[in-house]
């Protein structure tokens, strides 16, 4: 059934689907290996913590948690929230509370956003490859989204000025900054550096979705003043995302904005008009095991985990001598997926559909990360979750990877 035009962005573009979503239904038709969604193991959840707090929080402050809440969400939990980052070095050692509007996961923060300060035809600069509900998000709140590739060192800062200089202006412009998916790349200190002084010439805001800096496998945390958000926080020009998915569980919808008191304001009034007030459940739970329990204890268990499993998948990878048909390991030092480079001339979005079709191992291609208004659209590689399979299933992946690539 047709849509009403009002219920879509703008005339000419039509309600985007994110295709994501196209491939993991895809893999779960054909009962395959999960190597498509990034959420946590469930043997990674504090199923045993919180069972035992959700009882005792709500008998104890259920009369008090569970009416409607706040427009920023529970106030000991944004307290929580703010002493942990503070204390782990991602925040400034001064920022307000106030400056944090908890939401409905990181993508709830986005989507906010993309109300309070996007208007219809506004160019949304972002990742290239880019986490597609992202740029679905920006297209459907009325954005015109900006393609920027990444690299080694995250967003290509140049590539991004020189589209400045010729008289593009973006309202905002969107990075994981930290372990990028897909790519798995992390921005530099001095195209930071640099993305903030542009952000301050140009007028726009840098926004940062990190929900995977918490999980670094093999570096220390990327943390203290010389990384986002510190940069340009002063400024107002700097606004940070973030979420307990991957450190807790995914299905505690709980997420955070960080932004200049103004717009912090702006987002708390629109989430009221949405949705009255915060799942309170969810937000009482998070809150009374961050009190009990800390992170620290949580983080260790999911980052050895992730560890493990990154490596076995690399082990597998390895065995299965895929190197020798030219394709390449793009290695992540935090998060939970790696990227396998196909070799040239391969399409990977074939690939992936045969993999899932044929040999049971569900994989998502390189194209479904970039947004449609792409001519020639890249899909070198295929993006690999190990958050989720076994080892056994790596094995069995990687195998069925070696044959799909030897078939003509």
């Amino acid at each position: 059934m047709a849509l009403p035009s009002a219920a879509r962005p703008r005339e000419d573009v039509p309600l985007p689907a994110s295709p994501l979503i196209e491939f993991i239904r895809l893999g779960l038709e054909h009962s395959a290996v999960p190597l498509t969604s990034g959420q946590p193991h469930p043997s990674c959840y504090p199923l045993e913590e919180l069972a035992e707090l959700a009882a005792e929080t709500l008998r104890h402050e259920g009369d008090r948690y569970l009416r409607y809440g706040a427009s920023r969400g529970m106030g000991k939990l944004r307290r929580l929230v703010d002493r942990i980052f503070t204390k782990q070095g991602i925040l400034p050692p001064d920022l307000s509370s106030e400056a944090l509007v908890l939401t409905v996961g990181a993508q709830g923060a986005f989507d906010l956003l993309c109300q309070a300060v996007l208007r219809p035809g506004e160019v949304v600069a972002l990742d290239a490859p880019c986490y597609p509900d992202t740029w679905c998000t920006a297209i459907r709140r009325g954005g015109r989204v900006l393609p920027v590739p990444v690299d080694a060192e995250g967003l290509d800062v140049a590539v991004l000025e020189r589209s400045l200089l010729q008289g593009v202006r973006p309202r905002m412009v969107y990075t994981i900054p930290t372990y990028q998916n897909p790519t798995g790349c992390s921005l530099s200190r001095e195209r930071a550096s640099r993305l903030v002084e542009l952000a301050e010439r140009f007028e726009f805001l840098v926004v940062l979705d990190d929900p995977y800096r918490l999980l670094p496998l093999d570096e220390p945390l990327r943390s203290g003043p010389e990384f986002f958000p510190w940069k340009g926080w002063n400024s107002g020009r700097v606004v940070a995302l973030g979420s307990f998915a991957k450190i807790l569980a995914p299905g505690l919808r709980v997420g955070w904005v960080h932004a200049a008191p103004e717009l912090a304001d702006t987002l708390a009034t629109l989430q009221e008009m949405s949705f009255i007030s915060l799942p309170a459940l969810d937000a009482l739970l998070v809150a009374a095991f961050l009190e009990r329990h800390g992170l620290e204890a949580q983080l260790q268990r999911v980052r050895s985990f992730l560890r493990g499993q990154r490596d076995a998948l690399l082990r597998a990878l390895g065995d299965a001598r895929l190197e020798a048909l030219g394709c390449a390991v793009m290695a992540s030092a935090g998060g939970c997926f790696l990227g396998l480079t196909l070799p040239p001339g391969r399409e990977a979005t074939p690939v992936a559909r045969r993999l899932a079709t044929d040999f049971g191992v569900a994989t998502v291609p390189e194209r479904a990360f970039w947004p449609p208004n792409v001519p020639e659209t890249p899909d070198r590689f295929l993006r690999l979750s190990f958050s989720w399979a076994t080892p056994e299933e790596f094995s069995r992946s990687a195998e069925a990877f070696r044959r799909v690539l030897t078939l003509s």
